[in-house]
């Protein structure tokens, strides 16, 4: 009898207990989950990735931050965490969530982009989605100074007695009008690059750059998404504070990544008087060292620019002359990878020898051209409208290709010269170079300003607005 009271009695603990932990789960699934973990980071070993992660019903955040072990940066870069999500937790209390089958989210992310004994530089990337159609994505950056100890602003590390915001302004500005799309909006342009703080407070101290981060909206339309630059520091050493150029101090603790627009010249002051007559040389098929810095040294001793339109296939064994062109106020355009007819490929095979040319050249310079010229001058109306880039051809082809003459090339091209032409010569051929030396001492002397196409076009524009 004893026997069985007993097992009655561990039956019903058993159903008790299980009924418990039904219970229990049941209860826990109903509430938010919340961890926090801490690994190390993958790059740098002496640094370690904090995570703080909430699994919620109505809303989720996962928020990452390193932890460098210096108790003052690591203090505030945990402060600026638990500030995000008390900020996201408060903005979601009253969310509706009956408008919505989407979880109000919060994720933050980092990349340590420099890490060297005089400074380090965070950049976070923010999304947040509370309601409505699309989330936003934001910028923060921290750039922290070991020596002092301190986080540093904008202020802290280019020369007070410098007008360093009017220098950045105008490179921004520049620089990022080149991209064909964003120049599209010249008035958001100028105003996201206006030489104010607020413009530039998005940036990070690194081994050879001071690099910028423009939000989405700031300097372009939404839809291109958030835009940077990546500023040499050599450019910038007139304003920037010395302990920031320092090499030995600034050299990054493992190889960093090439910035994805890098600044290698300052943009120089446009001098072209639409009144006076305006010619654009154009250089096809390079570059080739020997030939194509031949004539860069012409154009910069008569104080003329021209457009190079490069192959891709030999962009990538001569990266220094094409990085010379760019830096001496040329213009860069694309012309294909190996330069075969476009027309007779298929739409998905010529838009790759474009593409594939406009990445090279953009991986090896920060730039990516907006001219294209096919070769041969082969084009139909699907490619045009697929390649979105403005298409240059010529006026005057003196068929230098042809006729390996130098006095040849020279009389053809002074013969047809005018005042909006283009010319077209290929800058591969010894006799090329040496008529380009001569087509420019003319063309120069006769007045012409040498230009490239692009401002070639500019001009065009300011007198048909006359």
């Amino acid at each position: 009898m004893l026997g069985k009271r007993i097992k009655w009695f561990q039956l019903l603990l058993a159903v008790v207990c299980v009924a418990g932990v039904i219970g229990f789960c049941h209860n826990t699934s109903k509430k938010e989950t919340v961890m926090n973990q801490v690994k190390t980071d993958s790059q740098y070993g002496d640094v370690e990735i904090a995570t703080l992660v909430n699994d919620g019903k109505t809303f989720n955040y996962a928020v990452n931050y390193p932890v460098f072990k210096n108790k003052k940066m690591d203090a505030a870069l945990k402060r600026f965490a638990e500030k995000e999500v008390r900020q996201f937790q408060k903005e979601t209390k009253d969310a509706d969530q009956e408008h919505t089958k989407k979880r109000n989210e919060l994720n933050i992310d980092y990349e340590i982009v420099h890490y060297a004994k005089q400074t380090a530089a965070v950049v976070f990337t923010e999304y947040k989605y509370i309601g409505g159609a699309h989330g936003q994505t934001v910028k923060r950056t921290f750039n922290f100074d070991f020596s002092k100890e301190a986080f540093l602003s904008i202020d802290d590390i280019f020369k007070k007695e410098s007008d360093y915001l009017q220098k950045l302004s105008l490179i921004a500005y520049h620089e990022l009008k080149k991209n064909k799309d964003i120049a599209a909006d010249d008035e958001l342009l100028k105003e996201g690059t206006a030489p104010a703080k607020d413009n530039f407070s998005r940036f990070a101290v690194k081994e050879d750059y001071i690099e910028f981060y423009f939000d989405t909206y700031q300097v372009a339309a939404g839809y291109l998404g958030e835009q940077s630059i990546a500023i040499k520091k050599h450019l910038l050493k007139d304003i920037l504070k010395e302990q920031y150029i320092d090499k030995a101090k600034n050299k990054n603790k493992i190889k960093e990544q090439k910035p994805k627009h890098e600044v290698i010249s300052l943009p120089k002051e446009e001098t072209i008087d639409p009144n006076k007559k305006v010619i654009a040389l154009t250089f096809d098929d390079g570059p080739n060292p020997a030939t194509t810095n031949q004539i860069l040294d012409s154009l910069k001793k008569y104080e003329g620019h021209a457009t190079f339109f490069v192959l891709g296939s030999r962009v990538q064994y001569y990266p220094e002359t094409l990085k010379r062109m760019l830096k001496e106020g040329n213009e860069v355009g694309n012309h294909s990878w190996s330069h075969p007819l476009l027309t007779r490929l298929s739409v998905k095979e010529a838009l790759k020898q474009i593409n594939d040319t406009q990445d090279i050249i953009e991986k090896i310079s920060g730039y990516r051209p907006a001219l294209v010229r096919p070769p041969y001058g082969g084009i139909n109306d699907e490619l045009r409208s697929k390649l979105k880039m403005d298409v240059a051809l010529w006026d005057i082809d003196p068929e230098d290709w042809k006729d390996r003459n130098k006095n040849t090339i020279v009389n053809r091209v002074m013969s047809h010269a005018a005042d909006g032409k283009t010319i077209l010569v290929h800058d591969i051929y010894g006799t090329s170079a040496d008529a380009a030396d001569e087509i420019i001492k003319r063309l120069t002397d006769q007045g012409y300003q040498l230009v490239t196409v692009t401002q070639l076009e500019e001009v065009k524009k300011q007198r048909e607005a006359k």
